[in-house]
């Protein structure tokens, strides 16, 4: 049973009532404490969980905070999860490959560390394309994906994915840069198997 539970706004607060009367339960407020709070109980002996949506591993920050960890002497012990990147699409009926349409999976964080923008030169031309953590700049996210993809292919916008009020709309490349930005969490998802979402979801 963990002494202290530290979880983010992702993570539903219902998974936080499970937590023994007694535990210490911390809304992280900022990645940049987080290492430093996890490793503060740690070291005071006390059993930590750091409880994060998704896997930890799948752009999760969960391997640096392990390294980190592990640097002092803290052992640490990770549950995998399942990662956005499978359950999102999945609940909105579009499967990340197919017999036959694709067999390629390419996944990118939009935005990387200091802010800058992936460098899109490094995506391919086909195959299922899942673009992460994008929302905020969506602008120039459409601008860039249309230097490597074909601006007529089908974009799934996916917005709060998974979740009761979970939105899709499916729309050409071309017209991503006009609906401005998204809620978070959402997820753009590129290719051919996008087409599939009419045979595979029912609303009801």
């Amino acid at each position: 049973m963990a002494d202290v539970i530290v979880y983010d706004k992702l993570v539903s607060r219902e998974l936080i009532s499970y937590a023994k009367p007694s535990c210490s339960v911390i809304l992280l407020s900022s990645d940049d404490i987080e290492i430093e709070l996890l490793r503060r109980y740690a070291l005071e002996n006390k059993l930590v969980i750091r409880l994060k949506n998704g896997d930890p591993y799948v752009f999760g920050r969960g391997g640096k905070i392990c390294q980190e960890l592990i640097k002092d002497g803290i052992e640490c012990e990770v549950v995998p999860g399942v990662s956005s990147v499978n359950s999102v699409p999945a609940y909105a009926g579009i499967p990340l490959t197919f017999n036959g349409i694709s067999d390629m999976i390419t996944v990118i964080s939009a935005v990387t560390k200091g802010g800058r923008l992936f460098d899109f030169e490094k995506i391919p031309a086909d195959g299922t394309l899942v673009v992460l953590m994008g929302g905020k700049r969506l602008e120039e996210v459409s601008k860039e994906l249309m230097t490597k993809r074909d601006p007529s292919e089908e974009v799934a916008v996916i917005q709060r994915g998974t979740y009761f009020d979970q939105k899709v709309n499916v729309i050409n490349l071309r017209e991503l840069t006009k609906i401005g930005n998204l809620a978070t969490p959402s997820m753009l998802v590129l290719g051919d198997v996008v087409k599939l979402r009419c045979i595979l979801w029912k609303s009801s």
